[in-house]
């Protein structure tokens, strides 16, 4: 049994999405609670929702959706936190919805990272000093460096 309405998760999503566009964890995260409330509770479809905000695609609709459902899923810790007074304010037992999640190949798998200036300069002069052409070997071979230390 819920106690909000449709209308209300749309209006709070309303007042999130009246601020300038932001990357900010804090808000990221809100929204795509609300949007994840909106298509999985309220059977909004991601065409209907995107009214609502000010993303411009439907995938990202798509991605804010899953992104919040997985988050709550795994319990992670920063998503909860952010996201703790809508929970309170708006309950979600996502736990109910049939939702298909992808299962990661466990054999290999690719990482995308973002790396400040400062790192991307120090990555750049490594990749230099060891005469290494492609970023992605260069990441390779670290990682297989830092994992055979942390093995031992």
């Amino acid at each position: 049994m819920i106690n909000y309405s449709k209308q209300d998760i749309i209006d709070e999503l309303l007042k999130i999405s009246s601020k300038p566009k932001t990357k900010a964890p804090h808000i990221v995260d809100k929204r795509n609670y609300l949007i994840a409330i909106l298509y999985y509770t309220f059977k909004a479809t991601e065409e209907e929702i995107i009214i609502y905000t000010n993303l411009t695609s439907r995938s990202t609709i798509n991605h804010a959706k899953r992104t919040a459902f997985e988050l709550y899923k795994i319990k992670d810790k920063l998503f909860l936190k952010n996201v703790n007074e809508l929970i309170q304010k708006y309950p979600c037992d996502f736990d109910n919805f049939d939702v298909k999640t992808r299962d990661y190949n466990t054999t290999a798998t690719t990482i995308s990272i973002t790396l400040s200036h400062h790192q991307l300069a120090s990555f750049t002069r490594y990749l230099k000093s060891k005469k290494i052409d492609k970023p992605s070997d260069g990441a390779k071979q670290l990682i297989i460096s830092v994992l055979k230390l942390w093995e031992e």
